[in-house]
């Protein structure tokens, strides 16, 4: 059994060290905050809520005395976690003949990964691999499933939507799919989903909506726009960084690039015509990582000469409220 030697980097994160580590970079980055509400603090089941808006409170009054009129609506759902686990090493034999190399330390030394610009490198590929588990997970993941790589919670796409629309709770656009979109399709399809989506989706802001479609549906549109000659900031909007956006109707459109890709390996759905037209911030990700118990270590092991990462925490995901869920697929 190899031992990590006294001197040699042991490092044991817990509490808000862990969460630097962890949560910040990979919960609380940008694009995670947009799609996501991240409840912290949740290690087995926690209820969710959501506050309808109040209406036909006001009316006439004659008279004493209090006669209390309206129905503030509630929503609320159930997200279960189940415990998740990060187990990486790395060793340093695998990039000594390769441009890596360089970026090694020197002498006795080299299997030191820690603190190197490629240890640096290794541990934001693993971050982003985090995320990208996210989202696959919140969208196509399936607690029947026998794969322990996606079987920690459901997903939206695999469990939750095909659910609302058997029980024609929410509505449903046909959109084609196993069938490449042709010129005009991507525009129709998410005209039609922006035509029959619910009251509630109507009366939201177009601030605080958005149709999140996978790649092929995004191309269709953009090359529809395109081919028609719209250049109108109706369509095209720019966003962070200079990066250019588009828009349907002043609602953003954002493409999930992993969708295609995940729908054809989880649910066996070559071109896939996704669109998920809701507000921001309908679904939710559960976790406990700033536990204080939590905990993350990383350590070098001079014998088996690799880096090893290892944490463990909890995570479930579930959405807020149907009435703000249009789809087609």
């Amino acid at each position: 059994m190899a031992q990590v030697e006294k001197g040699m980097l042991n490092i044991s994160l817990t509490g808000q060290e862990a969460t630097n580590m962890i949560l910040k970079p990979v919960f609380f980055d940008e694009g995670m905050e947009e799609l996501f509400d991240t409840m912290l603090m949740v290690n087995k089941d926690q209820k969710i809520a959501y506050a309808g808006t109040l209406e036909n409170i006001l009316k006439s009054k004659d008279g004493c005395g209090f006669n209390p009129d309206g129905a503030f609506g509630i929503s609320q759902r159930t997200i279960s976690t189940k415990q998740v686990g990060i187990e990486l090493e790395l060793c340093y034999d695998e990039f000594k003949d390769t441009i890596y190399k360089q970026l090694l330390k020197k002498g006795t030394a080299i299997s030191e990964l820690q603190g190197t610009t490629l240890g640096n490198l290794l541990s934001l590929r693993a971050m982003q691999g985090m995320k990208k588990d996210l989202i696959r997970a919140a969208f196509f993941g399936d607690k029947t499933s026998t794969d322990d790589k996606n079987n920690y919670t459901d997903g939206m796409w695999s469990v939750y939507l095909p659910a609302l629309v058997a029980d024609n709770l929410i509505p449903y656009i046909n959109g084609n799919s196993g069938t490449p979109l042709t010129a005009g399709e991507g525009i129709e399809l998410l005209q039609q989903v922006y035509d029959n989506a619910t009251n509630f989706l109507k009366a939201t802001p177009d601030s605080e909506k958005c149709l999140y479609v996978s790649a092929n549906v995004y191309l269709q549109y953009m090359q529809d726009l395109e081919n028609a000659g719209v250049s109108s900031t109706a369509h095209f909007a720019r966003i962070q960084d200079g990066a250019m956006g588009l828009r349907f109707r002043g609602v953003e459109v954002k493409p999930m690039w992993e969708w295609q890709a995940y729908a054809n390996e989880y649910l066996g759905l070559a071109d896939a015509n996704l669109v998920l037209y809701t507000t921001k911030k309908n679904f939710v990700l559960g976790t406990d990582i700033l536990n204080p118990a939590n905990q993350m270590k990383m350590w070098d092991d001079d014998v088996e000469e690799k880096l090893f990462i290892k944490s463990k925490f909890y995570l479930g995901f579930n959405f807020k409220n149907e009435e703000f869920l249009t789809v087609a697929y």
